[in-house]
């Protein structure tokens, strides 16, 4: 993230992952995967757990990303079929990328604004639409643009960076579910199929066909 060894501070971090926060809010193939629970109950939680896993490759602790550029646009790929049976065709996952890349460089040059411009934009987009869903009687209670602006602060941001991503996840079952994937890691192996008395084994439901996600 810098080109010294030394930990980022932590306003830098902040405003990093708030900006995280808002590109994975406006990722079109992502957002549609978590509204259509196409991951199950568990959607919301799966988004939360991509990003903390990218929070994880760029924690700011050293000099550059545990990841390269071209790792995480592959890993966001994977991540999104494996997780939402998902095939991206769109390229979003190169722009998604592109960007957190290059909100985590400006970041540790202590430049907070291209991150704090993404929340802005996400926020403006999203205040839109819930205005849309609303009969405004009242003009005090009108959106007013000047309260759209998204983090200001370092504290702000940290505390918009501790939101979930599309709001609260479903509580989990840890004795039911098994640990979330980390970003990068492979696949786990499936277990044994087992055999019943007679020698035949279970009949496993399949997936259903993944989702393809292209140009609009």
């Amino acid at each position: 993230m810098a080109t010294s060894q030394e930990s980022q501070p932590l306003d830098a971090i902040a405003e990093f992952q708030a900006g995280v926060t808002a590109a994975l809010r406006s990722w079109h193939p992502l957002r549609t995967a978590v509204e259509g629970d196409w991951g199950g109950v568990e959607s919301k939680a799966k988004a939360d757990d991509l990003r903390g896993n990218i929070f994880h490759h760029f924690d700011g602790s050293q000099s550059s990303p545990k990841l390269s550029l071209e790792e995480l646009e592959e890993n966001l790929t994977l991540y999104m079929e494996e997780e939402f049976s998902i095939v991206l065709e769109d390229g979003s996952e190169r722009q998604v990328a592109d960007m957190i890349w290059r909100m985590y460089e400006t970041c540790a040059r202590g430049d907070f604004s291209v991150a704090r411009q993404v929340v802005a934009n996400v926020e403006k987009v999203v205040a839109s639409q819930a205005t849309q869903r609303v009969i405004v009687h009242d003009d005090e209670e009108m959106c007013d643009e000047d309260h759209v602006v998204g983090v200001q602060s370092s504290e702000s941001a940290q505390a918009y960076a501790a939101e979930s991503v599309f709001g609260a996840p479903l509580p989990q079952q840890a004795a039911d579910l098994p640990p979330a994937r980390q970003l990068g890691e492979p696949e786990p192996e499936k277990p044994a199929i087992q055999l019943d008395d007679d020698g035949f084994a279970p009949v496993q439901k399949r997936k259903s066909r993944r989702s393809k996600v292209g140009p609009s």
